[in-house]
């Protein structure tokens, strides 16, 4: 094999420079931190990680039950022997879910890995959204997971608050799509005079739910904290906590 550095006098491997700068140990001691820096950052390349990791088998059913003593990230699988086709179907989406006459009135069937256990490991999951007129699904976050909207029904307003405060929002009709990026702020209302509906799927087989007004006033936040970060007194706290709709679809 040839040498590079015997053809090219220019340049040096840390061999050469060690044997041509011996008696200046600085050089070596530079050579030998450089080597460092690329290992740590090879490193790091393959630790980092922004989505459910990809699965190790092609299926791995979720084997729920609560006597199950193995703890993992995730759900161990059921035995191959014990899976069937109808592992891998689910129903639960193909009719609309009974939306409240109060509140929101508007409900969630979800398909997660708790649902649909045929889900784990791969990464992916669903949610039917169903709107009576004026129906509303509250601004929320799911904190693992990017999702997109497709709706079925109706005419949905929708839209995200990106990090930047910014809000993206479009009002769309049957066949239109919709995406909110993982962690972003997102709600839904039904603008329409009729009954609406979306399908929506999710990049996490778990993404999460977390609801802002829900979460952050029905919390045991100290009310001090609340106060101060809302602007408002403690009659006006008291007030924004009573009135707080029940999430009664979800």
């Amino acid at each position: 094999m040839k040498n590079y550095s015997a053809d090219h006098p220019g340049s040096y491997s840390c061999q050469a420079w060690s044997s041509v700068w011996a008696p200046n140990l600085v050089h070596v001691l530079a050579c030998s931190a450089l080597v460092l820096v690329v290992i740590m950052a090879a490193m790091t390349s393959t630790m980092v990680q922004a989505v459910d990791p990809d699965q190790l088998q092609d299926f791995c059913v979720a084997d729920l039950s609560p006597t199950n003593p193995v703890i993992v990230n995730g759900f161990p699988c059921k035995p191959s022997a014990n899976v069937t086709s109808k592992d891998f179907l689910f129903t639960g989406l193909s009719t609309p879910a009974t939306v409240p006459t109060t509140g929101i009135k508007a409900t969630a069937t979800f398909a997660t890995v708790f649902e649909y256990p045929a889900l784990n490991t791969l990464g992916i999951s669903h949610a039917r959204l169903d709107f009576g007129p004026g129906g509303v699904i509250p601004p929320h976050t799911h904190p693992l997971a990017s999702e997109t909207l497709y709706v079925l029904e109706g005419t949905i307003y929708t839209g995200f608050v990106s990090y930047e405060g910014v809000l993206y929002a479009e009002t769309l009709k049957v066949g239109d799509l919709y995406v909110f990026p993982k962690g972003t702020i997102h709600f839904q209302i039904n603008v329409g005079t009729t009954h609406a509906a979306s399908l929506n799927t999710l990049t996490s087989q778990d993404p999460g739910l977390l609801f802002v007004a829900n979460h952050l006033l029905a919390s045991n936040i100290p009310d001090a904290v609340l106060e101060t970060s809302l602007g408002i007194n403690a009659t006006a706290l008291k007030y924004l906590q009573a009135s707080v709709p029940p999430l009664e679809g979800f």
